[in-house]
């Protein structure tokens, strides 16, 4: 068999047999471990032109798609391999050629994450000299459907509206300062393959959206990805979130995934808190890998 491989732009034409891809790649029961297709449905909101700096594809010779990186944070990279290169070292090479040439060091970068085990990258990155970053992220995972809270009063939780994305938009840079979303690209989301208006839900009291949740599927019978999650301030402790994540997980359920996932950093414990009080447990660590110290 060839091992050559090739990268090149991700066009609009490719962008459902790669996230097809990264579904496929996920187990079908139990957590993935990768970057999921829902990370990358999440990215494909942006400009071509930002999404060519962002979204990095790696092709085997047959055209079967290989690895998928997205550098959607400075310094930064999230890697999903096809199982069948995982321990693939001549993939390996030249995704951290490409990365080391893309990726600056401005702020102590790069960040790599790769694959987690000891995967042919994973090797590469210790052999060049990286090291384990001390802050660690928490794979979290939940079993659907599972006990899931009745609805409370406030918020009523539905589907996202066309007329609602000033106000999702508005929410979002509450929730997340300095977010890059717009009108413009929140429609570019909506047409994304994979995104399903029925899992992208809003929380409202009075008509004002106070909390938000997209989900996405993973491949059929497997984990769904919430991605992204939030709500705003001036809401925050009411059980905002926790209604609109909660309806996500019923919709999740009825269109047959068996678990759900979220990631989030060990540090944000107002984030472990929620997710853990919503039957949510730690299934694995992840660390990125950068440089080590001169």
């Amino acid at each position: 068999m060839e091992t050559g491989f090739t990268r090149r732009r991700l066009t609009d034409r490719e962008a459902g047999t790669v996230l097809a891809s990264l579904r496929a790649w996920e187990p079908s029961a139990g957590c993935g471990w990768q970057l999921q297709a829902g990370d990358l449905g999440w990215a494909l909101r942006f400009e071509p032109a930002i999404r060519d700096e962002q979204i990095r594809v790696w092709w085997d010779a047959t055209g079967r798609c290989a690895a998928v990186i997205l550098c959607d944070q400075p310094g930064s990279a999230r890697c999903a391999v096809n199982p069948a290169y995982l321990h693939d070292s001549t993939l390996a090479d030249a995704v951290l050629a490409d990365l080391s040439r893309r990726l600056d060091r401005a702020g102590g970068g790069p960040w790599i994450d790769p694959p987690p085990g000891p995967g042919a990258l994973t090797r590469a990155l210790l052999a060049a000299g990286y090291e384990p970053d001390p802050d660690i992220w928490l794979h979290l995972w939940r079993p659907l459907p599972g006990a899931v809270a009745e609805p409370p009063a406030e918020p009523t939780v539905r589907a996202f509206r066309s007329a609602d994305a000033a106000q999702r938009v508005a929410v979002q840079h509450a929730a997340f300062p300095g977010s890059s979303l717009t009108p413009e690209r929140y429609q570019r989301l909506r047409a994304v393959p994979g995104y399903r208006a029925e899992l992208d839900l809003v929380g409202t009291v009075d008509d004002r959206i106070t909390a938000f949740c997209l989900a996405w599927l993973g491949p059929p019978g497997g984990t769904a990805l919430l991605e992204p999650a939030g709500t705003h301030p001036g809401h925050r402790r009411r059980g905002h979130a926790s209604a609109v994540i909660a309806e996500a997980f019923r919709r999740l359920a009825r269109l047959g995934a068996t678990g759900v996932a979220v990631l989030t950093p060990v540090s944000n414990r107002p984030a472990v808190a929620l997710y853990r009080a919503l039957g949510f447990t730690a299934v694995a660590e992840r660390r990125s890998y950068w440089p080590a110290p001169p």
